[in-house]
């Protein structure tokens, strides 16, 4: 289990992006919100989506 975070800002294309704890690319203190923990980033974007009603949302493709 790892901790995933979702990066409060969004790429070029306004998706916002989830990452777990141990990402290369996991933003800042500041530029990130945390999620919880969870098995994998499937289920971490579930949450994103129901806590956040993100639409516009993507995990890091190292953290799947």
């Amino acid at each position: 289990m790892k901790f995933y975070y979702l990066s409060k800002q969004t790429n070029s294309n306004g998706v916002m992006s989830i990452h777990a704890d141990t990402c290369a690319q996991l933003p800042s203190v500041l530029e990130r919100v945390y999620l919880g923990i969870f098995d994998n980033g499937r289920l971490a974007s579930e949450a994103a989506l129901l806590k956040f009603q993100v639409l516009n949302l993507d995990t890091c493709k190292c953290c799947k």
